[in-house]
């Protein structure tokens, strides 16, 4: 449970084998590429090569050719692929040109048997008409227009009955009348803009379309059967293709998708002279076997393997490392910002912290074990880490649960358990008015325990990094931590001992002086780092800045501790929940109780369990990260080839 340990590898060779070494870094899967001119070794006389990658137009012709033949696209072995690097264009060329005509004749084919489904469905609505198309139209003295009014246009044409117009109706369904109208040329601006304004649809008849309505159908059947004839002759030819290339076009596209990922790493690569270098992280477990993989280019590429501090202009990439059990909830630590490589992980902590926390706040037998099953199915069929948390906190719920004495909110089941265990027939009653302060004292308690342990960690990531102010004099710090700890024990002794310890004796060294060590952080720390302006801005400034600073460091102390008083109360939330399920189930009798009671636990689980999800996570990022985490860190991503089918160009 650690960040996984990085090497830093270089490779350096001739030009000529730039690409060969750029491919085995990537058929790795286990190289993140680093910008080789922004290392201080190299910070003079270093050119990187910009160049159009010529890979990407090609693969993006594939993939239009692949989409219009029907062939599934993505990753691939292109061992045994027949085709040359340097023949790939003439090769996709001379294919695009064999389809092309295929293609337009298909699409040409669509269009026209779409265009024909349509005139059909439109003709069947005049198969009453018993005029003759050819007729209708040579007319010149007269406009026909067919079409459609909406049911309540029509009945408004009686309005206009003293305008030049005849209608003819040929039928209507539930929401049209299909009809025509007709007029004189030199009406018919005026005509068109009245229907127009009556909402008619016109539907324009095709030019092929001759005889009466029955011919005309009866001509656009055949010729529609003929149409998708010939376009199941075109499929049959271009699937013909697609089967005979399939194989090689899958091939090409997968090893075009390799080239023109290896040539985007170009980018990374730094040229001095007539070599190349280029760097990069592996995991250190693996950086060996990743340096056998260029043992026979020795002659022309040597592989270096570096400890990253080697090289201090690297922000060495961060990946996670965590068991099984802990790994779901770096999830929460990715939402935050992943660690830098010289910290600390704290996923474990989250997960404990979390796991406990969302237990107390959430216990209940049955509905924990809801959870948890919830958990587990998102977890294994659907892949989803927030399953993989459910189930654990689930879990977490269940134990509570069953030290409250709570399944399903029925707190008298587990009685004989609890008296056969603990001698007593309740270990913990929620809803007991002497457990109310106790549980709250136990939240607070909690609180400033997981408070203390967060400085603690504060503490040691200042020690990793030698940052002495940020160990003994900041609020996160010894002084910090001193003060917060003698704090809580005054208070502790005042109230559970009824001890008086607040003497000078004891104010004056663990009060004060932690209070003026944290008030003095800032000069104290350019002390210890040897600086000698001490107060760059001013002694008056800097006292007055940290007057208000300090203001809101004893602030966040109380505030921060006094926030977990919401686990407590969460715990009183949860069993009032219940109790109002079981009043209302109560006032329904009957039937329906166990129906009310069976809902109510639904809701409550699934409200209750999200609100205090999300209360849990608050004081995970609010009150705990905030002491001793930055979540600065960049992720490992080693290159890999995107097999994605590419959108045309």
């Amino acid at each position: 449970m650690s960040i996984e340990k990085m090497s830093l590898v270089m490779l350096r060779g001739e030009a000529a084998q730039l690409d060969e070494v750029l491919l085995r870094c990537l058929d790795s899967g286990v190289f993140h590429p680093e910008n080789a001119g922004s290392f201080s070794e190299y910070a003079g006389g270093i050119t990187t090569l910009k160049e159009e990658n010529p890979y990407t137009g090609l693969g993006k012709k594939l993939s239009a050719i692949a989409a219009e033949t029907d062939i599934d696209l993505g990753s691939a072995s292109f061992e045994g692929l027949d085709i040359p690097n340097g023949e790939f264009q003439g090769y996709i060329g001379g294919l695009d040109q064999k389809l092309k005509k295929l293609l337009s004749k298909k699409r040409g084919s669509e269009q026209l048997i779409e265009s024909h489904k349509t005139a059909l469905r439109r003709l069947e609505h005049f198969t009453s008409m018993e005029l003759n198309f050819d007729s209708l139209f040579a007319c010149k003295y007269i406009k026909v227009r067919f079409g459609r009014l909406p049911l309540d246009s029509y009945q408004k044409l009686r309005s206009y009955s003293d305008r030049p117009f005849v209608l003819f109706s040929f039928g209507q369904d539930s929401t049209y009348n299909w009809c025509l109208y007709t007029c004189a040329v030199a009406d018919a601006q005026e005509i068109d803009g009245l229907f127009q304004s009556l909402y008619f649809e016109r539907i324009r008849v095709p030019d092929y379309v001759h005889g009466t309505p029955q011919e005309a159908l009866e001509f656009i059947r055949k010729d529609l059967a003929r149409e998708e004839g010939e376009l199941e002759s075109i499929k049959g030819k271009i699937a013909e293709i697609a089967a005979g290339e399939r194989e090689r076009v899958q091939k090409l596209y997968a090893k075009l998708c390799l080239l023109g990922k290896a040539f985007e790493l170009r980018d990374k690569a730094a040229f001095v002279k007539s070599g190349f270098v280029v760097m990069g992280c592996v995991p250190q477990k693996q950086s060996k076997k990743f340096a056998l993989a260029f043992q026979d280019l020795e002659d022309k590429v040597t592989v270096t393997l570096k400890e990253p501090a080697e090289e201090p202009r690297i922000t060495v990439p961060v990946r996670l490392k965590n068991n099984w059990f802990v790994k779901p909830f770096e999830m929460f630590v990715d939402m935050y910002g992943l660690p830098s490589y010289q910290d600390i992980d704290p996923t474990p902590y989250v997960a404990a912290t979390y796991i406990l926390l969302f237990g107390i706040m959430f216990g209940d037998l049955g509905q924990g074990l809801l959870v948890s099953l919830l958990g587990a199915f998102l977890y294994k069929k659907k892949g989803m880490a927030i399953g993989g948390i459910m189930s654990r906190i689930g879990l977490s719920s269940m134990v509570f649960g069953f030290l409250y004495g709570s399944v399903f909110g029925f707190e008298e089941l587990l009685i004989p358990v609890h008296q056969a265990i603990f001698g007593r027939p309740h270990l913990i009653q929620v809803m007991e008015g002497s457990y109310t302060n106790f549980l709250l004292l136990a939240a607070v308690g909690i609180g400033a325990v997981i408070t203390v342990v967060s400085i603690g960690f504060n503490i040691l990531l200042g020690l990793r990094r030698k940052d002495w102010e940020r160990v003994f004099f900041s609020n996160n710090g010894l002084a910090g931590l001193v003060f917060y700890l003698s704090v809580l024990f005054a208070v502790a002794a005042t109230m559970v001992l009824q001890l008086n310890v607040l003497t000078p004796v004891y104010i004056l060294p663990l009060l004060v002086l932690p209070l003026l060590v944290m008030f003095a952080k800032e000069p104290l720390g350019r002390l210890v780092r040897g600086e000698k302006e001490l107060f760059p801005e001013g002694v008056g400034g800097f006292v007055v800045e940290n007057f208000f600073e300090m203001f809101e460091v004893l602030l966040s102390f109380v505030t921060n501790t006094m926030s977990f008083l919401r686990v407590g109360a969460f715990v009183l939330v949860h069993a009032g929940m219940m109790v109002v399920v079981f009043t209302l189930a109560g006032m329904v009798g009957g039937v329906a109780s166990p129906v009310v009671i069976v809902a109510g636990n639904l809701f409550v689980a699934a409200m209750e369990g999200l609100i205090v999800g999300i209360q849990v996570l608050r004081l995970e990022f609010y009150e705990i990260f905030s002491r001793f985490y930055d979540g600065e860190g960049r992720p490992f991503l080693p290159a890999e080839v995107d097999y994605s089918v590419q959108e045309a160009a």
